[in-house]
């Protein structure tokens, strides 16, 4: 049976788009198929003259050109990433300079939306098409055997309409998911904006616990990102102008005195969660979260997708594999992160000059 890592067909779609046939192989691995081994090294991050990232370079140079991803297609890509870059960087000391695993979640992210907001039907088709492919091959894989006794063969349902309104990033502990979050803000919006989408009603930040939030406020306030901790009292002043950072507790079925109801938001909205089920024992945060973006879109971000589908039952753990395997965009967990050589405390603090070197 395919472990969680394998069953992530969105994350292969994209890759798909470059022309990496991923299904059944390790990506980003040591051992395994090396995928985009030329941005790992220390010398293809940071910034050309002209102002674009070094990785857009050896994206050109090592031919991850295709009909699907076409060189004018990443270089405005780039120039998007760049742009935001810049902006989420003006309060601080120093550029944030990416790491190729954060540029890749970036630039999948500008690939995703762009096809989202463009023509929507026509990524749900792609995306269908993809699954078929993906599950033949489960099949395939096996030679033609029957699975054994108790085991069975993954096969990924098809996408519907309310499968693609979130994206998640299986981000290790310490891998700059902070900067990812900013960044897919603003993502969002530019594409939004472009295809003339709408406002949203809030953008939301769901968090574990208080902690947390104030720390997730001083980090907006760095990235110029307009913020505040939400209170019922004054949320409707600024009502879809800034992030409203909230604790998952503070969400209930209905308003009492310490929380607020979630009908309240309505569904339109612009949705992020960190770590969601760290902060609420069961899945009602998860209900929470599709209830406030029903007709928005969500981002997730954790550090144990993996470890909280296996610790789930058999019921709820083949709906979660389900939903996941189909939401997952980029993975670079723990094993990833580690395999690259970071040790269990490291933490990237993306400056100038970082020169860890991915060989």
């Amino acid at each position: 049976m395919a472990n969680f890592h394998d069953k992530i067909v969105l994350n292969k779609y994209l890759l798909s788009l470059f022309g990496i046939d991923a299904i059944g192989s390790k990506i980003i691995s040591k051992d395994g198929l090396e995928v985009f081994k030329e941005l790992k090294y220390s010398s293809s991050e940071g910034y050309t003259e002209e102002g674009n990232t070094r990785f857009l370079e050896q994206l050109k140079a090592h031919l991850y050109l295709t009909e699907h991803v076409t060189e004018t297609m990443l270089q405005q890509y780039d120039e998007n990433i760049v742009r935001y870059t810049h902006e989420i960087s003006d309060g601080r000391d120093e550029l944030i300079v990416w790491k190729y695993f954060q540029y890749l979640s970036l630039l999948f992210t500008e690939i995703y939306l762009d096809k989202f907001f463009s023509n929507k039907l026509h990524l749900q088709n792609e995306l269908n098409q993809f699954v078929k492919h993906y599950n033949a091959k489960q099949i395939e894989l096996l030679g033609g055997k029957k699975p054994k006794k108790g085991e069975s063969v993954f096969q990924v349902t098809p996408f519907k309409e309310t499968d693609m309104n979130k994206l998640a990033f299986w981000n290790a502990t310490g891998s700059g998911k902070t900067f990812l979050m900013h960044v897919n803000i603003k993502q969002y919006l530019h594409y939004a904006q472009k295809h003339a989408r709408g406002h949203e009603s809030k953008i939301l930040l769901i968090t574990p616990n208080e902690p947390l939030s104030r720390q997730h406020l001083l980090d907006f306030n760095l990235s110029g990102i307009p913020a505040n901790i939400f209170t019922k009292n004054q949320s409707r002043m600024f009502s879809g102008k800034e992030v409203e950072i909230i604790e998952v507790s503070k969400l209930s079925e209905e308003s009492k005195e310490k929380t607020v109801a979630v009908d309240s938001f309505e569904t339109h909205n612009l949705v992020l969660v960190d770590e969601g089920h760290g902060g609420m024992s069961g899945d009602q945060w998860k209900r929470f979260r599709d209830q406030l973006s029903t007709t928005g879109f969500a981002f997730e971000y954790s550090a144990t997708f993996g470890q909280a589908i296996s610790a789930s039952a058999k019921g709820k753990k083949d709906e979660l594999t389900q939903e996941y395997s189909k939401s997952i965009l980029f993975d670079y967990s723990y094993k990833y992160f580690y395999e690259d050589g970071y040790g269990k405390d490291y933490r990237i603090l993306n400056l100038k000059e970082d020169n860890v070197d991915f060989k």
